[in-house]
């Protein structure tokens, strides 16, 4: 009778443990990267080929060959050379979660919001 309550423990134990794992990170995974300039595919963290056609995230988010990131609601804004956008449309920066900001023309005002 002693077995069942420290199973239970145990159990709970490790379901507590999975629950706060670790999310995937830029490095793990699929998605699209800017390397010196150029929009690169991702494959199992690695870059695989140059972009050459947009791309289309899970979450709508459309990814131009350019590095122009284009949000469901037509936000645009542009990678910068280190960041990895992950198949399911989370940007990530070195690895980490990004803000996503509108990118800036030279006289300061975002390309397009509509």
């Amino acid at each position: 009778m002693k077995f069942f309550p420290l199973s239970a423990r145990i159990v709970g134990a490790i379901l507590m443990l999975l629950a706060f794992a670790p999310e995937l990170t830029a490095g793990e995974g699929d998605g699209v990267t800017m390397r010196n300039g150029l929009m690169m595919m991702m494959k199992h963290g690695k870059a695989a080929m140059p972009m050459d056609e947009p791309v289309t995230m899970t979450n709508g988010t459309v990814v131009a060959a350019d590095g122009t990131i284009t949000l469901k609601g037509g936000r645009e804004f542009r990678m910068h050379n280190g960041e990895v956008m992950t198949m399911d449309g989370h940007l990530m920066k070195g690895g980490a979660p990004a803000d996503m900001e509108p990118v800036a023309s030279p006289l300061g005002t975002p390309i397009r919001n509509r």
